[in-house]
């Protein structure tokens, strides 16, 4: 899901509101994943004390062929140091959108400035990124491919990329699948991909998971495990 941070995010996001809606939904692991930054994510990691949540830190990265990737961290300070990486390459256009609809938050959730570049897309070439990722130990997931923008099915052929899982909006799944069947050799995630409060999801889809925990979250997506 998206902070305030994404320019695309309703005002609402803020990420204390974010974590108590994922409470309140009994939701055990969360990534909050910006429009190709990680600075929200600072924050997040200061609250990460006070939630029974696994996090997952992540950035949503639009790539210079202009398709969405999901890159997963296994620590708040490789993703953080990730961000150097990304700063350096946006290449995006406000477009619709301007520097106040992109906000950092302290912990209560109080905006302490703005970014004043847009967060709308990066010169990042695919392989690059996985290259990049890849030194980080991260996963990397196609987003939102039932799309019809931002997808990697627009323009690539998936058994000529490297990645980890596909991401499938839950709410077209199974239309999407039937049509499209040969994805389902992939690992597939089911995500609303939440840019508002009200359409975070309730805890519906599940991994059969050694233990609760980051690793055991890995091992699955990278295939180190057998569950």
């Amino acid at each position: 899901m998206h902070s305030v941070l994404s320019p695309c995010a309703d005002e609402l996001m803020t990420p204390n509101n974010i974590l108590n809606m994922a409470m309140l939904k009994g939701i055990d692991f969360l990534a909050i994943t910006d429009h190709n930054t990680t600075k929200q994510l600072k924050v997040i990691k200061d609250l990460e004390d006070s939630y029974d949540f696994i996090f997952i830190p992540g950035v949503e990265v639009t790539v210079k062929e202009d398709f969405d990737v999901l890159c997963f961290f296994r620590s708040f300070n490789d993703a953080l140091l990730f961000d150097k990486y990304l700063e350096d390459n946006l290449d995006g256009e406000w477009g619709i959108f301007k520097e106040t609809d992109q906000v950092l938050t302290n912990i209560y959730d109080e905006e302490i400035e703005t970014f004043n570049k847009p967060l709308t897309s990066t010169k990042i070439p695919y392989k690059n990124l996985v290259n990049e990722v890849r030194k980080l130990n991260g996963a990397i997931v196609l987003c939102h491919i039932d799309r019809s923008s931002k997808s990697a099915l627009n323009t690539q052929k998936l058994d000529n990329l490297e990645f980890d899982a596909i991401e499938i909006s839950q709410y077209v799944k199974d239309e999407y699948l039937k049509k499209y069947p040969e994805l389902l050799k992939y690992r597939i995630l089911y995500n609303t991909d939440a840019h508002t409060l009200l359409s975070m999801s309730e805890k519906e889809y599940f991994f059969e998971l050694k233990d609760k925990s980051l690793k055991s979250f890995f091992d699955y997506l990278l295939g180190e495990s057998n569950e």
